[in-house]
């Protein structure tokens, strides 16, 4: 049986377009339902959502994960307004590099140390150029 690495965590200022959460170990299953479930309430009141994920402790995901995250790939294509990633690995950072100019959505990766920052991002109101 696997433990739960993540937990919900609140942002700074209040923001009901707001997810965030904190990874400290492996990602499950549960895990990215709940995730999704949040998602998908923003979504259903006609908003986008902002997601923040710190994963300076990230170890990996369960399978099932990945199961919901394509179970639920269009909802999740068009809830994501911003996504601020703090703290994963170096593949990360490529994953975001590469991904960002793919998407409407804007991705950017912060260091540890630069949180605070992540939230002033994620939080502010300019769109991402392109973007409708």
């Amino acid at each position: 049986m696997n433990r739960s690495g993540m937990r919900f965590i609140e942002p700074p200022q209040p923001d009901d377009r707001v997810v965030a959460a904190e990874i400290d170990g492996q990602m499950t299953a549960e895990d990215m339902k709940a995730v999704i479930e949040r998602l998908q309430a923003i979504v259903d009141r006609g908003e986008k959502a902002l997601l923040f994920v710190d994963m300076q402790n990230y170890e990996g995901f369960e399978f099932g994960v990945a199961t919901e995250k394509l179970k639920h790939i269009g909802m999740l294509w068009k809830a994501l307004d911003k996504y601020a990633i703090v703290g994963a690995s170096r593949w990360m950072e490529i994953w975001v590099d590469i991904v960002d100019p793919l998407t409407h959505q804007q991705i950017k990766h912060f260091s540890p140390d630069r949180s605070d920052e992540a939230w002033v991002w994620l939080l502010a109101t300019e769109g991402k150029p392109g973007s409708v």
